[in-house]
C-alpha cells in the first residue's frame, strides 16, 4: 500500500489548533502549523450532528465533529440523552461541550440540545434527521453506555446519510493519514468511494482504494484522471474485512457502505465487512449510503 504523504493536511492542521486551543492532551501532539492549504469552500447551511456522553469516546466524538464542521463551513449541534430524573448532570455536560467547541473552534456555530427519554438510539436518530453527518463516539467491545457500542452501530446502521463512528487516534503521525475505501462494484460502495474523494478534498490528504477483485480493473485509471486528490490503488484478494482491518491501522479513516441494516447480501463482496468493521476497525469509520 502507498505511504500517506508527510505534509500536514487541513484536517491535520485543523485537528492540531483545535486540540492544542481546548488543552487536550496527547496523543494528537504535533503543535499547531501554520496554513499551508488553501481555504475550503464558503460556508453553507450543513449541519453536523455529534452525540455526546461522559465517557472518551464521546468527547473524541464532538472533538472530530467540530474539526468537520469547521473544515465545511457547517452548523455542529451536540445531543445528550438523559433518562427522566437525571438531573442537571447533561445540561452541564453541553455546557462544558459547546465551551470546549467554541475555545478550539471559534468560527464554528454551535447549539446543544438535551432529551430526555429512555431509547438513546432512537432519539439521536430523531435529532439527525436534518444532518448532513452524524459523529458518534464507538468503543471496542465494552458494555454499551449512553452513546457506546450498541447506540453507535444501530444510529450506523439506520440513520440514511453519513455517519462518522470515532475512537482514540494511535499516534501523532495521525491526522496526516489517508483515507481508505473499499469498493466491490456495488451501488453501496460507489457511493462510499463518491464520498471518501469528496471527504479527501475536505480534509486535503491522499485516498487509497482497495479493490476486490471482480469489481473492474479498469476503474482505477478513469479514477486517477478525474480525481481532485491523490488516489492510490491496491487489488485485494483475500478477506475484506480482514484486508480492512489491518488497512485501518495505517489510516485516518475508513470508509465503507452501508448495506440495507447490516444484512448481508448475496453478490456484495463488502457486505460482511460493512456489517463488522466498525467494531473491529483501527480508527473512525464512516458509514456511507442509503438504509
Amino acid at each position: 500500500m502507498t505511504q500517506a504523504h508527510s505534509d500536514a493536511t487541513r484536517f491535520g492542521e485543523a485537528i492540531n489548533r483545535y486540540l492544542g486551543a481546548v488543552g487536550y492532551p496527547d496523543p494528537y501532539a504535533p503543535a499547531p502549523r501554520p496554513a499551508a492549504h488553501a481555504a475550503p469552500a464558503a460556508p453553507s447551511t450543513g449541519l453536523i450532528v455529534a452525540g455526546a456522553d461522559e465517557t472518551p469516546a464521546g468527547f473524541v466524538a464532538v472533538d472530530h465533529a467540530a474539526v468537520e464542521a469547521e473544515l465545511r463551513g457547517w452548523a455542529l449541534r451536540i445531543v445528550n440523552v438523559r433518562r427522566p430524573g437525571a438531573g442537571d448532570a447533561g445540561a452541564r455536560l453541553l455546557d462544558r461541550l459547546s465551551e470546549r467547541v467554541r475555545t478550539g473552534s471559534p468560527a464554528v456555530a454551535v447549539t446543544t440540545r438535551l432529551v430526555i427519554g429512555p431509547d438513546p438510539a432512537r432519539a439521536l436518530l430523531a435529532e439527525a434527521g436534518e444532518a448532513g453527518l452524524v459523529v458518534v463516539g464507538h468503543r471496542h467491545g465494552a458494555t454499551a453506555t449512553t452513546f457506546g457500542r450498541s447506540v453507535a452501530d444501530r444510529v450506523a446502521r439506520q440513520h440514511a446519510g453519513p455517519v462518522l463512528l470515532v475512537r482514540m487516534p494511535a499516534g501523532s503521525a495521525w491526522p496526516a493519514r489517508p483515507l481508505i475505501v473499499g469498493v466491490d462494484g456495488s451501488p453501496p460502495a460507489r457511493a462510499s468511494l463518491e464520498f471518501a474523494l469528496a471527504e479527501a478534498r475536505v480534509r486535503g490528504c491522499e485516498v487509497v482504494v482497495l479493490h476486490v477483485v471482480g469489481d473492474g480493473s479498469d476503474l482505477a485509471r478513469r479514477l486517477d484522471t478525474r480525481s481532485p486528490v491523490p488516489v492510490h490503488h491496491k487489488i485485494i484478494q483475500g478477506d475484506p474485512l480482514a484486508e480492512l482491518i489491518e488497512a485501518s491501522g495505517r489510516a485516518a479513516a475508513v470508509v465503507i457502505g452501508r448495506h440495507h441494516h447490516g444484512v448481508l447480501l448475496p453478490g456484495t463482496a463488502l457486505s460482511a465487512a460493512a456489517h463488522l468493521l466498525p467494531q473491529r476497525a483501527l480508527c473512525p469509520v464512516f458509514m456511507v449510503g442509503p438504509v
